[in-house]
């Protein structure tokens, strides 16, 4: 696992008070994809997801491979949730009768020969596993000049796996893995951040973190002051993809 795949646990209370949680609709869809009582989501960080799932009296157990992020997590004391500190990869699950696997924001930082022949060896016949982001849809747009002045390497992703997590169609992935009855549920919404908070949101994203601390703090100052030029608040798109197949 890459060090840009667990940096967020150098501020996990920053990552878990700004960035957003699933809206309502995807999680609907997500825990009605198959008759779900027991669940294992991969990746849960803070529990941005895991939030919605417990609510359905779901039995859950959470992987997450940073000791900060899960205690946060393990913190909030979720009805039916156990909390894991470990990868994917290097977890040895006690069960094969799950109903559901679900990665959010998480799956692109996974091996993937490994980690899909681990879940269909979890997963009971006809059990479920989907693939959940929140993609922010134009997250440079509105600040590009700052960018180019400030941080300009960040116009060019160069994380193969980040422009896996935007662009690849994980349905092809996920066919080609054994997994059928492939689908994918698409969600559009927005949030209306001030500069202050908009500021803390774009601290909590990995590349902004893997910044040298004076080439990231002049970023960071830059765009508030700009959101501040331009008025507030600023206008967040998401785009919520939740890709699935069943075994």
């Amino acid at each position: 696992m890459t060090e840009r795949a667990v940096i967020f646990g150098r501020d996990a209370e920053l990552y878990d008070r700004h960035r957003p949680e699933y809206p309502p609709e995807a999680i609907d869809h997500l825990v009605r994809l198959v008759d779900v009582t027991r669940a294992v989501e991969v990746g849960a960080g803070t529990g941005k997801a895991t939030k919605g799932v417990a609510r359905g009296g779901i039995e859950l157990i959470c992987v997450e491979p940073s000791a900060e992020m899960a205690r946060i997590l393990a913190a909030k004391n979720l009805p039916g949730v156990e909390v894991i500190v470990s990868t994917l990869e290097e977890w040895e699950p006690a069960t094969t009768d799950v109903d559901l696997v679900y990665a959010a924001q998480a799956w692109h930082w996974v091996d993937g020969d490994t980690a899909y022949a681990k879940v269909r060896s979890m997963l009971r016949p006809g059990g479920a596993l989907a693939l959940m982001w929140n993609i922010p849809t134009a997250r440079f747009t509105q600040f590009e000049d700052v960018y180019r002045r400030n941080a300009p390497g960040l116009l060019d992703e160069a994380d193969e796996r980040i422009r896996k997590r935007d662009a690849h169609d994980w349905l092809d992935e996920m066919g080609r893995a054994g997994f059928t009855q492939l689908s994918l549920f698409t969600h559009s919404w927005s949030r209306r951040l001030g500069p202050g908070d908009y500021r803390s949101l774009c601290a909590t994203y990995s590349d902004h973190m893997m910044l040298e601390d004076a080439v990231r703090e002049r970023l960071l100052d830059a765009l508030e002051s700009e959101a501040k030029a331009q008025g507030g608040p600023v206008i967040v798109e998401y785009r919520t993809d939740v890709f699935s197949g069943t075994t």
